[in-house]
């Protein structure tokens, strides 16, 4: 992300700045699900959506990133080989202390709920296939910080991270 009014550099990753005045002031995480239209406004049927009709004309009905989505490549030719997870496949990662895991998202939605340890924390993953809902949780019901993204990109950020394999 770049801002505009400091002109700094953002990682959504790391949580906080990386250039310009706002090195390293932290960012928050805000909740996101990664859903379907169809899904959404099953759960969320009174939700107000902006126009179409922008003045611009870019086709807002088709994703520009379809083909991005689809294909094996990553942007610029950075990715590499990775222990055990397909380089653009989807991961849950988390990072508690000094450890840093990954789940891959296909995994999770086969058995709807992992129970892992992050170190020594206890976590139990849960998805929810109706709504496409993920939440990871401590054993003491706190819900954990956790990212949905790319295997390459987490890697690249978290180079010593596991992929959790189900025994």
């Amino acid at each position: 992300m770049y801002d505009h009014q400091t002109e700094s550099l953002w990682s959504q990753v790391l949580q906080h700045a990386v250039t310009g005045p706002m090195t390293d002031t932290k960012l928050s995480r805000l909740p996101s699900t990664l859903t379907t239209w169809a899904k959404w406004r099953k759960k969320y049927p009174e939700t107000d959506v902006l126009t179409p009709a922008t003045g611009h004309v870019r086709d807002y009905s088709k994703d520009p990133y379809a083909d991005y989505y689809e294909s094996r490549s990553g942007l610029f030719g950075f990715l590499k080989g990775g222990p055990g997870a397909e380089e653009k496949e989807l991961v849950i990662g988390i990072k508690i202390g000094n450890t840093a895991k990954a789940y891959k998202l296909q995994d999770l939605r086969s058995v709807s709920r992992i129970k892992d340890k992050v170190g020594t924390t206890e976590i139990t993953l849960r998805f929810d296939d109706e709504t496409d809902t993920l939440t990871a949780k401590d054993l003491s019901g706190k819900t954990l910080d956790h990212l949905l993204l790319y295997w390459f990109v987490w890697k690249e950020i978290h180079p010593e991270a596991e992929v959790y394999r189900s025994k």
